[in-house]
């Protein structure tokens, strides 16, 4: 007589699978016959498969090779701006600097003679200009005497910083292309020396955003104060080590 194959319970699946299971419930599932015993593995095994993922019950979809993840599946819409969405594109300059006329001597394809039409299209284009130099200004700083105060006055120079051989606006977009962007010094200077035709180094760029953090440090100190005087400082969730533990915070409750 055939016996009769066992069934699995579902709360039985669930145990094993959590690693939750106990010895009463193996005994109980456990028939004492072989048949029912291979039977029950198979049965246990299709039921464990059919509820975990071909990968892998915790794999990454990043770990899989390319050639076993499916396919892309084609896209439905076109590219660009859907229809009824204002289209974006630079705007057209307001001032044409210069203009020049193109114009063929001949045929591009069979070198024969052309006929003139009065066709004509136009077409825009921005660039840098080629002879990029950096303009020399020298100032003229008069030396006057206060009788009141008893000292020499003069003003000051609103176009560089104190002791700077070189304009504010090398200053800004160094420091911008530096700290606003991460672009290393050697870069910089490359830029500088031979895009811009402006002779400099990187110990002169150090000096320079020395004096320019003299500048900033009022604003700085002002806005640290401010930070300080917070109830709720939202910072990054990035995470960083501090003394070899990671570490996170999503904002920092102050005192």
């Amino acid at each position: 007589m055939t016996p009769v194959a066992p069934t699995l319970d579902p709360t039985f699946v669930t145990a094993f699978r959590g690693g939750t299971l106990t010895s009463a419930q193996v005994e109980a599932a456990l028939p004492v016959d072989r048949a029912a015993v291979i039977f029950l593995m198979l049965q246990l095994s299709a039921a464990i498969a059919g509820s975990v993922p071909a990968g892998g019950a915790h794999q990454p979809s990043g770990s899989l090779p390319p050639y076993a993840k499916p396919s892309t599946p084609p896209r439905r819409k076109r590219r660009g701006a859907q229809p009824g969405h204002i289209g974006a594109a630079r705007p057209r300059p307001e001032q044409i600097d210069r203009r020049e006329t193109h114009q063929l001597p001949a045929c591009p394809a069979c070198g024969g003679t052309l006929t003139q039409t009065n066709r004509t299209r136009t077409r825009i284009v921005e660039d840098i200009p080629d002879d990029l130099k950096p303009v020399v200004t020298e100032h003229t700083i008069h030396r006057d005497w206060c009788p009141c105060c008893r000292k020499q006055v003069e003003p000051q120079v609103p176009d560089a910083l104190p002791n700077c051989t070189l304009g504010n606006r090398t200053v800004a977009l160094s420091a911008w292309l530096h700290y606003g962007l991460g672009v290393t010094t050697s870069p910089i200077v490359d830029m500088f020396n031979h895009h811009l035709k402006l002779s400099i180094t990187d110990g002169g760029l150090t000096q320079m955003w020395h004096r320019l953090s003299d500048v900033f440090e009022p604003w700085y100190e002002q806005i640290h104060r401010h930070c300080l005087d917070a109830g709720v400082l939202h910072a990054d969730e990035t995470g960083w080590r501090v003394e070899g533990r990671s570490q996170c915070c999503a904002h920092l409750e102050l005192p």
